[in-house]
């Protein structure tokens, strides 16, 4: 009786297993129980295997390369140009300065916008030698003849000066460091028909003012060196 139950459970297992190579039980029956998964159904397995991609994601995207900024387009124009370009601000000095003049150009930089530019107004001593005048005068009341003369054209940036035996009276209107500015002064009094003033090689010490602006972007330098150019004024510069 023990042989013929162990010759039928032989027979069985061999049917199972002959069914078992014809497929009957799917194309791997053994998958599970006796060889461990494999590499796409153990990831499928995984409770987080969203979040690991995810995470495989960021990765690569930390380590791809920064984005470069756009570059200026081949047809755009200097301003354009510009407006792409960080331009930093910067300290300048103009100068030199009468008081009423001064004064006038600080007038016309007031009212900036809050953290925008700041004026200091200051003096330099300096020494000047080119001396822009008109003929001394030998009397007071021939001096305020000249005046009215000037301001009638305009010219109203002067001093008068006397001194001497017999006192005599001179009205300056202007010193400078360099001749050719001076002589530039010179030919624009001219054109306004003071031709009487004279050029004198005078070396004099003298006190100028100056404005120093602080935070000067480079529109706001555009405007400063059209403020010189208008008023005469030689000196335009970065702060030492």
């Amino acid at each position: 009786m023990l042989l013929r139950n162990l010759l039928i459970l032989l027979v069985l297992c061999n049917a199972l297993l002959l069914a078992a190579v014809f497929g009957a039980f799917g194309p791997r029956p053994l998958s599970g129980w006796l060889e461990s998964p494999r590499e796409p159904e153990r990831a499928a397995q995984q409770a987080r295997a969203e979040r690991f991609r995810q995470m495989a994601g960021q990765q690569g995207a930390a380590s791809a390369p920064a984005v470069a900024a756009p570059a200026t387009p081949p047809g755009a124009s200097a301003a354009q140009a510009a407006a792409l370009t960080p331009v930093a601000s910067a300290c300048v000095e103009i100068g030199g300065f009468n008081g009423d003049l001064v004064r006038r150009v600080a007038d016309e930089l007031a009212g900036a916008p809050p953290g925008a530019w700041r004026v200091e107004q200051f003096e330099r001593q300096e020494q000047a030698r080119w001396w822009v005048h008109l003929p001394p005068q030998p009397s007071r009341e021939s001096v305020e003849r000249k005046l009215g003369e000037l301001r009638r054209r305009n010219v109203t940036d002067v001093a008068v000066v006397s001194g001497g035996s017999p006192q005599t009276y001179t009205v300056s209107l202007g010193l400078f460091q360099e001749r050719d500015h001076a002589e530039h002064f010179l030919d624009n009094l001219r054109e306004h028909g003071v031709r009487t003033a004279l050029l004198s090689d005078a070396p004099h010490p003298l006190t100028r003012q100056w404005l120093r602006v602080r935070n000067a972007d480079a529109a706001l330098r555009t405007r400063l060196d059209e403020v010189r150019r208008r008023y005469g004024v030689s000196d335009l510069s970065t702060c030492a």
